[in-house]
């Protein structure tokens, strides 16, 4: 049965999005039929008579975006080839519009009509407000779509896009609450984007792992992410009274600069290769055993939200080693967990050295993950 949250962050902005270009004619399109290509299946299977789609919405009088489709389509060969082998019908259009994405999750479109619509690949620049940018420059969100006219057979949407991932749980909502959604929840280099259809990553969560999973199986969805239980990210609700001689020795140490806010203090960090990382420090009530009452000194460095391409050992690698710090996830503002590097250590006996070392390792593990998932700073 599909899932149905029963609240999703939904942005403002997705009600007064823009229309796109406008047409003078009612039959014309800002897309190119022929860059649409239906690929018939070459075996029986799991896909027999079903569908999967590669949408891309990357803008056709962009230079740069028609590089970056290049790079894309030299890599799903692989994928195409496992899928039709598995009896599904594969399309790849490379000229993506609102209406494509609309027809494709009801089961429609040219080539796909009366197939069940068992997942798609979206791939395009995305906004910071989860919408997807399409190849004639128009976006499209989850407002655009209704629930009622997906097919409930949907059970796979990748959505190649920068932020999209930060809106799962509203997009799977408009999906009709049937599929896993998978996508970046915040920019991502095009080398990452690239690197997630190579075949045959072994550390990663790639699409040729979705596919075989998730569409050569019948393994049950499982539910979007759980943010109920989730302790808040620590420093929104405590204080910084008192750190001000702190923060001066902890900058003084690491090189940093630093910033006040109502309850705690932003410190940058500068690391190695001219990087930078921001960390959240602040003081907080312990209140776990043989902790209670005992004055913490919180750092908290933000790493971006989860998603189902971000696997364990990802997180997890290197936290073994000794040192300061810990991942942890914390509520997103959009439903989705956000991960966060921690460190938590009594103020009283603290020297400026040790503060430092917290402060410091807290950034360090940030900026390793985000390089890790994201590709970038």
């Amino acid at each position: 049965m599909a899932e149905q949250p029963q609240a999703v962050f939904l942005p403002a902005d997705w009600a007064n999005a823009r229309p796109g270009p406008k047409h003078w004619t009612a039959d014309a399109r800002g897309d190119d039929p022929a860059a649409r290509v239906v690929h018939a299946p070459s075996g029986d299977g799991p896909g027999s008579g079903k569908c999967f789609l590669f949408l891309f919405g990357f803008k056709t009088a962009s230079a740069q975006d028609r590089a970056m489709l290049a790079e894309e389509i030299a890599e799903i060969d692989d994928d195409i080839a496992v899928l039709r082998n598995a009896g599904y019908t594969v399309v790849v259009d490379r000229q993506a519009t609102r209406a494509d994405l609309l027809e494709a999750v009801a089961g429609q479109g040219a080539g796909v009509a009366g197939l069940v619509p068992a997942g798609f690949y979206w791939s395009s620049h995305g906004g910071a407000d989860g919408s997807l940018e399409c190849c004639t420059g128009a976006t499209v969100s989850p407002a655009d779509l209704d629930p009622s006219t997906v097919s409930p057979g949907l059970r796979l949407a990748v959505l190649g896009a920068c932020y999209v991932g930060a809106y799962a749980p509203a997009w799977r909502t408009a999906l009709g609450g049937y599929p896993l959604v998978a996508g970046w929840g915040r920019p991502v280099t095009l080398e990452r984007a690239v690197d997630f259809l190579e075949a045959g990553r072994e550390s990663d969560v790639g699409l040729d792992d979705l596919i075989e999973r998730w569409l050569l199986t019948d393994t049950p969805i499982p539910p979007s992410p759980a943010t109920t239980g989730l302790p808040p990210a620590a420093a929104r609700s405590e204080s910084r009274k008192g750190l001000k001689r702190w923060i001066e020795a902890i900058t003084a140490q690491l090189g940093a600069e630093s910033a006040k806010h109502r309850n705690h203090y932003d410190v940058t960090v500068p690391l190695p290769g001219g990087r930078t990382q921001l960390v959240r420090v602040f003081l907080v009530d312990g209140a776990e055993p043989f902790t209670e009452g005992v004055q913490l000194c919180g750092m908290e460095s933000e790493v971006g939200p989860t998603s189902a391409l971000i696997t364990p050992e990802q997180l997890l690698s290197g936290s073994a080693r000794p040192g300061y710090g810990r991942v942890a996830l914390v509520p997103g503002e959009t439903g989705v967990p956000l991960i966060v590097t921690q460190s938590f250590t009594p103020l009283a006996g603290a020297s400026a050295q040790q503060l430092a070392a917290h402060c410091y390792q807290v950034a360090q593990q940030a900026d390793a993950l985000e390089f890790a998932i994201f590709g970038d700073d």
